[in-house]
């Protein structure tokens, strides 16, 4: 009797024990989940975190992108613009060397005939000159600013003749017979050689278009010349015949 009492005034308390460790279990349970559940949510975070700054990159990036495309573009067009200029300016240029080169022709054959015209002084260097200004036209691969200063350039020269003197080495034939001798040129009214003894003495008479020997009647005026020429003697006056030269 008892047992059966102490079984009934116990099983309330065995009850009341399984309710509350079941509690506890379903806590402990609960916690665990939550636990679990805290970590998906840190990891979701953490992939939604690097998913957003992904996000923010791609943008950016396609911001750059966009931006760049339209600098790009810019510069096609800027591009496009030059080239049509370009062409229009290669195509200003062939009409203007369409004027410029029968021009530059022109003038060169002016030239050649006025050396031919004038004393023979470097005739040989001066038409080879002439030679190759007639070349240069020609060519395809040298601008027409070039070809343009180049016969400026044989214009200038031949124009600095007529206000210089000079003097260079050569020979000439004098009574079938070759001498060595220096030539002396007085800008262009008068040309005239020495032999080194002074013996044969000339000038060039454009009259008759030929030399006038003068054997040694020349030798102090053409050596003195010479030496004005050579800078051995300050600029002096010279006794040298210049009127066969106007004639």
């Amino acid at each position: 009797m008892k047992k059966l009492l102490l079984i009934t005034i116990l099983t309330p308390f065995i009850f009341a024990q399984e309710i509350v460790d079941k509690t506890l279990d379903s806590q402990v349970d609960a916690s665990s989940s939550s636990v679990v559940a805290q970590r998906d949510i840190e990891r979701l975070d953490a992939e939604a975190k690097k998913l957003y700054y992904e996000f923010k990159d791609i943008v950016s990036e396609f911001e750059g992108l966009r931006r760049y495309d339209n600098q790009l573009e810019k510069i096609v067009f800027s591009q496009e613009e030059e080239v049509i200029d370009i062409l229009k300016q290669i195509e200003s240029l062939d009409n203007v060397n369409k004027e410029i080169l029968p021009f530059l022709k022109t003038i060169i054959d002016s030239l050649r005939a006025f050396i031919k015209l004038d004393i023979p002084f470097l005739l040989e260097s001066r038409i080879a000159r002439v030679d190759e200004l007639d070349s240069i036209i020609l060519k395809s691969n040298i601008t027409t600013a070039e070809k343009f200063r180049k016969v400026f350039e044989a214009y200038q020269l031949e124009a600095t003749f007529g206000n210089t003197i000079e003097t260079y080495p050569g020979f000439i034939d004098v009574d079938e017979e070759t001498l060595s001798v220096d030539y002396f040129r007085l800008g262009r009214l008068g040309w005239y050689y020495r032999s080194p003894n002074g013996n044969e003495t000339g000038y060039w008479d454009k009259s008759a278009e030929k030399w006038i020997d003068s054997g040694s009647k020349l030798d102090e005026g053409i050596k003195a010349a010479l030496d004005i020429a050579n800078r051995q003697s300050p600029p002096n006056f010279i006794n040298l015949p210049i009127q066969p030269l106007d004639n």
